[in-house]
Order: structure tokens, then C-alpha cells, then sequence
């Protein structure tokens, strides 16, 4: 280890001449040093954790509130356009759907392409 004073009788103006190479100035106090370093790392990390947890916790609650947000918007909106009972008239819509499907497949395509051809033939004439 080298001395703190220099050739010169004067402190040297570089902190890492007061070192020798790889060689800490006092063994022991570099030990603790570095045991207190890591634990005020991981008591650094673990604070960090905790306002992560807490960021995390509140976009949640964010996100749940918004979710529930939305959906009383659409069953308010649900109600306004379809009234006090709008899933049940949504379903009587989807059943008139339904059986007005049934009926047009059963009806016959030919004789009204027949029909509507010759009025088409008459309104190209003219």
C-alpha cells in the first residue's frame, strides 16, 4: 500500500494515488462498505417494488372503474333507445328476423323474376 503523502511531502491531488492498485485502505471497511451498499440497493429496489405494486393497484382500480363505466353507458343508452325492457324487445327484433327469413326463402323467386323481366322488357321499349 502506498503512503497518503507523496515524494514531495504533499497530498496527492488524485484520490485513487492514496489506493494501491486492487488494494482497498483498510480491508475490513471496504467489506462493510460494500455489505451496506447492497443493502441500501436492495432497500432501494424493495421501496421500488412497493410503488409498483401501489402504480399497479390503482390502473386497476382504474381500469375496473372505467369497465364499469362503460358498461352502465350502454344500459342506460339500451334503455333510452328501446325502453324499460330493451333485451326483450332486442330478442322479439331477432325472432321477427328470423321467422321474415323463413318466409321470403319459401317464396317463389321464379315467378318474380318472371314478372319483373317483363316489366323490365316493357320499361327498356319505351
Amino acid at each position: 500500500m502506498q503512503s497518503s503523502i507523496n515524494r514531495d511531502g504533499h497530498l496527492p491531488l488524485d484520490p485513487d494515488e492514496l489506493i494501491a492498485e486492487g488494494e482497498p485502505p483498510f480491508a475490513d471497511a471496504a467489506a462493510e462498505t460494500a455489505r451496506e451498499k447492497a443493502d441500501q440497493d436492495l432497500t432501494a429496489l424493495r421501496q421500488e417494488l412497493r410503488l409498483l405494486r401501489v402504480r399497479i393497484s390503482a390502473l386497476r382500480e382504474d381500469a375496473e372503474a372505467a369497465l364499469k363505466a362503460k358498461a352502465t353507458s350502454v344500459d342506460a343508452n339500451a334503455h333510452v333507445q328501446l325502453g324499460d325492457y330493451p333485451w326483450a324487445k332486442l330478442a322479439a327484433a331477432i325472432a321477427a328476423t328470423f321467422v321474415a327469413a323463413r318466409l321470403v326463402r319459401r317464396l317463389p323467386f321464379d315467378l318474380l323474376f318472371a314478372g319483373s323481366a317483363g316489366h323490365a322488357w316493357e320499361a327498356r321499349r319505351r
